[in-house]
């Protein structure tokens, strides 16, 4: 029996990325059965309006569906895709989730396909490849250590505690090669997941305690609270153009949201 799949993504005034995002998926079809949701998450319409032209210029109105919500956050925007998709007559096996800046290899579907899933795997996180060549999974291969935490908590004390700290310490990512051994790991990178079958046995959608930031280590509290797993799967590769929302942001404002939802997902480090 052929595996049917579903890629939702959340668009924010960054249509130009979702537009490729939809050009890729839609190579998929018609050697597999996909369907994509995009979810319009501003105030505005113009995004909305420009992509569903978009879909009926281009005849994909029976691919692809793009859902209007009003700035709820990242996950709860993928909760509004999620749930169009499981009110369709397309029932999916595997939900792809995630951003709209994503780009698939061609063979992502086909090596999904090969998967041998234990039952007790809910999410698969790819190997997500960013624009230097740096791959962000395994992001967290086991929970935080209490330093760390202890770290965590200081610098998201005061903004200007923040910047004191960034100014002795680089706060640029670490470049990281290509890990080749497939494991389960404690949280993978927010960018995309795959939900697998077995998630949906013991949940109807992603946990959403925070507008934005800290998701990462929200789903990992979700899954360990049933005792699944999270299995980095280095077959997976995709490509990640990234932070098309969150560059927007100036760093003071940035900050303040990333303060916000620490102390609601420091628990789940």
């Amino acid at each position: 029996m052929s595996m049917k799949f579903v890629f939702i993504c959340v668009n924010y005034h960054s249509r130009e990325e979702t537009l490729k995002y939809i050009q890729n998926v839609v190579l998929f079809y018609p050697q597999n059965e996909v369907r994509i949701i995009v979810v319009d998450n501003s105030k505005d319409e113009v995004d909305f309006f420009i992509i569903k032209q978009y879909i009926i210029e281009n005849d994909l109105s029976d691919l692809v569906s793009v859902v209007k919500i009003e700035n709820k956050g990242y996950f709860d925007g993928l909760n509004n895709g999620i749930n169009y998709a499981k009110n369709s007559v397309f029932k999916a096996d595997y939900y792809i989730v995630g951003n709209n800046d994503i780009t698939f290899e061609k063979d992502f579907l086909d090596q999904l396909n090969k998967i041998n899933q234990e039952s007790d795997v809910l999410i698969l996180a790819p190997d997500i490849v960013t624009n230097d060549n740096s791959h962000e999974n395994p992001h967290v291969i086991s929970r935080v250590s209490y330093i760390r935490r202890t770290m965590y908590s200081v610098y998201y004390s005061h903004y200007y505690v923040a910047k004191l700290i960034t100014k002795f310490y680089s706060s640029e990512r670490k470049f990281k090669p290509f890990d080749s051994e497939r494991k389960p790991i404690y949280m993978g990178i927010g960018a995309l997941y795959v939900l697998t079958p077995s998630f949906f046995k013991h949940f109807d959608n992603l946990w959403q305690k925070v507008f934005l930031y800290g998701e990462e280590a929200i789903l990992a509290g979700q899954i360990k609270s049933v005792g699944g797993k999270i299995m980095y799967e280095p077959t997976l590769k995709c490509y990640h153009n990234e932070s098309a929302t969150t560059s927007k942001m100036n760093s003071r404002y940035k900050y303040e949201v990333i303060q916000k939802s620490y102390r609601i997902y420091k628990k789940y480090l």
